[in-house]
């Protein structure tokens, strides 16, 4: 995870130390006025990892303060557009994936803990709702393009406890919790059996590769067949898996195995291609599969560095590794 943070920081840090620096203009009577004011990174702060987790800690800051016009009309979202206000988070949700996921998970906490106080000071407030929404939208979402199922547990957190939340909310969350915390970041992914198309049956944890990318997928899935080719694209990826750098494992989790073994024969012969004869990464749940196709990455001791990737991302971290540049 360290190379990918270094080189994402080093890659956001002009952006970062001039943009960021420069604040915004304050709020104007006319809220499509309103400029977003970025956290100004202190000068001492010369780290770009560091200049990315300062960003992230405190990019609401302003935002939540009193001192702008337009912070209590309810049609707005702190005096700010639903548009305006969805741009800032897009933007948000970028500094998450370069910040380190202690930070990030801080940041989401105390933005959602500042939210749900206003909110609770204000009867009349609708920060919580447009809050809750545009966070589920962007975070949440399993077709989002800047899903991050590590920074939806914060709202699941809050969505389980808070006053602000309906019974159905918290029943919701408090169920759909658990499954968002299999195979976290940072900690080793689970172990399943899977059994390939020759019939021979093997433990995930059998895979022995520098990283591996677990690649959860149906036969006939035209977002599947998206992610198997740029995967195919990805230069040297022959190379990588003939070394033991990578191991692709493409496993496919649902039980209709006339489709698999007549789709299967697509599939790359160097890669590990197989179904789950025990339904067990659904069924019991070992991974959180909301939507297919679902990537992993994992470190060589099987460590979850990336978590039902989007491919853009995915595809900038095997740079990252592999010195291939930027996506």
């Amino acid at each position: 995870m360290r190379i990918a943070k270094t080189i994402l920081a080093a890659a956001a840090a002009a952006l970062l130390l001039t943009a960021c620096r420069g604040g915004g203009k304050k709020g104007q009577a006319d809220p499509a006025n309103n400029k977003f004011a970025m956290p100004e990174v202190p000068a001492l702060i010369t780290d770009n990892q560091e200049a990315i987790d300062y960003i992230t800690a405190h990019y609401w800051d302003k935002f939540l303060a009193e001192d702008r016009p337009g912070v209590q009309d309810t049609s707005l979202v702190r005096g700010f557009t639903q548009q305006a206000f969805e741009d800032a988070f897009y933007q948000f949700s970028m500094f998450l994936r370069g910040s380190t996921t202690a930070k990030g998970l801080d940041a989401c906490r105390n933005f959602l803990g500042k939210v749900e106080k206003i909110s609770l000071e204000d009867p009349e407030s609708t920060l919580w709702s447009k809050v809750k929404g545009t966070y589920y939208h962007i975070l949440q979402d399993p077709n989002s393009p800047w899903r991050n199922e590590e920074y939806c547990i914060p709202l699941l957190e809050k969505l389980a406890s808070s006053p602000l939340a309906s019974d159905t909310e918290k029943e919701r969350a408090a169920k759909e919790l658990p499954r968002f915390c299999l195979n976290r970041l940072g900690e080793k992914a689970a172990d399943f059996a899977f059994t390939l198309r020759n019939g021979r049956t093997m433990q995930m944890y059998d895979i022995s590769s520098e990283y591996t990318v677990l690649f959860f997928s149906n036969p006939g899935c035209p977002n599947c067949r998206e992610v198997m080719e740029t995967l195919q694209q990805f230069p040297g990826i022959d190379d990588l898996i003939a070394h033991n750098l990578l191991a692709v494992a493409n496993v496919y989790p649902d039980e209709d195995l006339g489709e698999w073994i007549k789709y299967s024969e697509i599939y790359p012969k160097n890669w590990l291609n197989g179904y789950d004869h025990l339904l067990a990464i659904n069924n019991v749940p070992l991974y959180n599969l909301r939507a297919i196709p679902s990537v992993y990455l994992l470190d060589k001791d099987k460590k979850v560095l990336l978590k039902d990737a989007p491919t853009d991302f995915f595809v900038q971290y095997l740079n990252n590794i592999f010195g291939q540049g930027a996506y």
